[in-house]
């Protein structure tokens, strides 16, 4: 499609070992068209990370493996790709921001060299070390960090700045794709603030397109343009902004995940938390996935897997959608039945 960068569909990947399988992600399948941002949102362990990992081929080699699906970037299938095609794209076209940013720096090189590294491993443009340098001096300056402390090393910095420089390393080449992974998770709201500012800012300067992981509704509701919202390693609701925090319909997660958000106003109500904890991805439940935390929950939901509802490209996979729309046409054709029979069907009133 036009201006499309990513498209995934109906990708599943596991983890397999002596001993057991684990389904972390199960035929899930979004698009992302240049620029826009995406929101992942889920619990821990809703297949997330595992996600963003197959994306860039990070996978662990001896465990993880893409059973199924199509991962395609720019057009083109890169599920097959092998270590030496992804590592042209990896850094250059797509980066990524880890989610803790005191391990994903090397403690033994400078901030700067590490920066300027992905500069030299893709030097498309056949810099010179001179101009790498001040290419590094520039991106330092662009995430709020002085070029003077480009030859300092990561315990130097404070958590909020080691993050700066991990974004700097994720931006230096301008990729087409970048996914943050909980880049605001290990910091204080402050700090978190001026990071999601930052990455906007980025974005909008680069034309980026942004898979912004999170469990965090209200990062997403400031960051994003599309939403998906995952579970047990599904997509269980997907669509635009708008859809999942004004829409009509929601998948009953998603009204949990909403029910869970603090409120400040003076009419406040108390939370109220999902119940229970995420199925064991070793043994995942027969039907729908959420149906032993559901509060909605029907007996076709305990045996039978859910398809997906999509109305306008708002998609909900949920049985509950199902019945509302069967409901729905009884409804209508009932009404149509009734104007037939040459009964008078009175005309709303309108407030003038």
């Amino acid at each position: 499609m036009e201006n499309e960068v990513l498209r995934i569909e109906d990708l599943s990947i596991l983890y397999k070992t002596d001993l057991e399988t684990v389904y972390a992600v199960n035929g899930i399948s979004f698009s992302l068209k240049e620029g826009e941002t995406m929101g992942l949102v889920g619990e821990t362990g809703a297949g997330k990370t595992t996600t963003a990992l197959g994306i860039l081929g990070l996978l662990p080699e001896r465990t993880a493996r893409v059973t199924g699906g199509k991962i395609l970037f720019e057009g083109e299938d890169i599920c097959g790709l092998g270590d030496r095609e992804l590592q042209r794209i990896r850094g250059q076209k797509i980066s990524m921001i880890f989610q803790d940013p005191m391990t994903a720096l090397n403690p033994v090189l400078t901030v700067g060299e590490q920066i300027g590294e992905a500069l030299y491993l893709h030097n498309q443009e056949n810099l010179s070390l001179k101009e790498i340098d001040a290419k590094v001096e520039e991106t330092l300056e662009l995430v709020g960090i002085p070029r003077e402390r480009k030859s300092e090393y990561p315990y130097q910095f404070s958590g909020g700045m080691r993050q700066r420089v991990v974004i700097a390393i994720a931006l230096v080449c301008n990729p087409k794709l970048l996914i943050a992974d909980e880049p605001t998770t290990a910091l204080d709201v402050t700090i978190q603030a001026q990071i999601l500012s930052m990455i906007c800012n980025l974005q909008r300067r680069y034309g980026t397109s942004v898979i912004m992981i999170t469990h965090d509704l209200g990062v997403v509701a400031e960051t994003c343009d599309k939403v998906g919202i995952m579970y047990a390693g599904e997509i269980v609701e997907y669509g635009t902004l708008a859809d999942i925090f004004t829409g009509e319909h929601h998948h009953p997660y998603t009204d949990g995940l909403f029910g869970s958000i603090p409120s400040l106003t003076e009419n406040s109500r108390r939370l109220h938390p999902i119940e229970g904890l995420m199925p064991d991805p070793t043994d995942l439940p027969a039907g729908c996935k959420f149906a032993p935390r559901c509060t909605k929950c029907m007996e076709i939901c305990k045996n039978t897997q859910p398809g997906v509802y999509e109305e306008k490209g708002h998609q909900i996979r949920c049985h509950l959608m199902k019945q509302k729309d069967e409901n729905r046409k009884r409804d209508a054709l009932a009404r149509r039945g009734k104007s037939g029979s040459g009964e008078n069907v009175q005309a709303p009133e309108v407030k003038r």
